[in-house]
């Protein structure tokens, strides 16, 4: 890479980022790493015997600062948090000597760098720090005073309307009243544009209808104000003290125009491209002003924007219906899961009870047979035999012999049939002849 401040040759950095990266899931740490080091490619580089002052404002917890630190450079890292300059002092504590003696962290206001003197820098990176500030105007103001002639400016702001801004306006609604506020707040960007473009419309080709729209766009940056700060006390409330929102104090939204309308008064863009969501950029300090720098937004871009948020709504509500589809695939995937595993339970009890039955019938068999073998063998005759002579003339109904219940009573027990009587009779028995 060729640096413009230098005119030397400057090898992009590939430095491992510290682990405790505020990040919320692995996309957000991603693209965080990407634009960082799109920032520290594009800083100009120490060289031997020409240490590189860079300015790092709203350095947060220190993650840019420590790598351009590490690189060689020294750095002052100024923020308004005091929690996040006493985290980012913490953490100089465990680097080494040298690379810590490069770093300067202090509580300060972008806004009023008091204590700064005049070109005390030969650049300054600032991240995500424009689209949050009360006066972008004041902070270029003093970042102008601050930096040398000649020196680069490193900026980035996100990019149109993010996923952070929908996500502060429904936490709004969910939390607090501060949701509805947000929600007007769009409703009168969408009639500030209205206004806007009829205004335009109504008196094309004079300087009235420049300056009505140029109110329009005004208004529109306010609306998307007041919807920042609405977004921002529910980020608050949702939060907790003490825990507060890295997106809760979003308060503007950019475009190319209108980071170009603010910016290039004081700085010549070199380059501007947009980068995971963000729009990155290079500038250099001019020696004198040209222009009026302030945030305003073109009439393409107020039309863009709420393009931009009916599509962002869609894609919401889109999310919502597939969320509420894939919670069904799954309760429905358990219910299956559970089907299965019951028709699983009931297959193998089928199988224990097939089994029992073709044991039990293995042994029905077995005794059939040893019935079998019982019926042919001669004790079986005998006994037969035996019961047909001793009860000839024993016979049921039908003819059929009775049923015999054996007990505990013995044969001897057993009562005997009656013999018929015998016919008594006076006359004598003739005497057998005599051979």
């Amino acid at each position: 890479m060729f640096h413009a401040r230098h005119g030397v040759a400057v090898e992009p950095a590939r430095l491992p980022l510290p682990h405790d990266l505020a990040v919320r899931d692995a996309a957000r740490q991603e693209a965080n790493r990407d634009r960082l080091h799109w920032v520290l490619d594009h800083l100009p580089a120490s060289r031997p015997g020409r240490p590189v002052e860079i300015l790092d404002l709203g350095c947060g917890g220190g993650d840019l600062s420590l790598l351009l630190a590490e690189r060689g450079d020294r750095v002052t890292g100024v923020d308004l948090s005091p929690s996040m300059v006493e985290r980012s002092r913490r953490r100089r504590e465990g680097l080494p000597a040298d690379v810590a003696a490069r770093l300067d962290f202090t509580v300060g206001d972008g806004q009023a760098l008091d204590g700064v003197a005049d070109g005390a820098f030969d650049a300054a990176a600032v991240d995500q720090l424009l689209d949050q500030v009360g006066d972008p105007v004041q902070v270029l103001c003093e970042l102008h005073r601050t930096l040398r002639p000649g020196a680069s400016l490193v900026l980035t702001v996100p990019y149109g309307v993010s996923e952070d801004i929908l996500r502060i306006a429904r936490a709004g609604e969910a939390v607090t009243g501060g949701g509805g506020a947000a929600a007007r707040a769009g409703e009168a960007v969408a009639r500030a544009g209205e206004a806007g473009a009829r205004a335009s419309e109504a008196v094309a080709g004079t300087g009235e209808a420049v300056t009505g729209a140029g109110e329009a766009v005004a208004r529109v940056g306010e609306a998307v104000a007041r919807a920042g700060e609405a977004g921002a006390r529910a980020g608050e409330v949702q939060n907790g003290p003490g825990e507060p929102d890295e997106d809760a104090d979003r308060r503007r939204v950019f475009y190319h125009g209108s980071l170009r309308h603010l910016v290039e008064p004081l700085f010549e863009i070199r380059e501007l491209t947009v980068l995971r969501g963000h729009l990155v950029g290079v500038a250099v300090r001019r020696d004198e002003m040209r222009g009026t720098p302030g945030f305003a937004l073109s009439r393409a871009e107020t039309a863009f924007l709420q393009r931009e948020r009916l599509l962002h709504g869609e894609i919401a509500e889109l999310r919502d219906r597939c969320a509420e589809l894939a919670g069904r695939a799954g309760a429905l995937a358990a219910a299956g899961e559970d089907l299965l595993g019951h028709n699983a339970a009931l297959r193998a009890e089928a199988t224990r009870l097939g089994q029992r039955v073709t044991q039990l019938e293995g042994r029905l068999a077995e005794y059939r047979e040893v019935i079998a073998r019982l019926r042919r063998s001669r004790a079986w005759r005998l006994i037969t035999a035996y019961r047909r002579l001793r009860y000839p003339s024993t016979r049921g109904i039908g003819g059929k012999r009775p049923i015999v219940i054996t007990g505990s009573a013995t044969t001897a027990d057993t009562p005997r049939p009656a013999l018929p009587a015998r016919a008594e009779s006076s006359t004598p028995t003739p005497a057998a002849p005599k051979k």
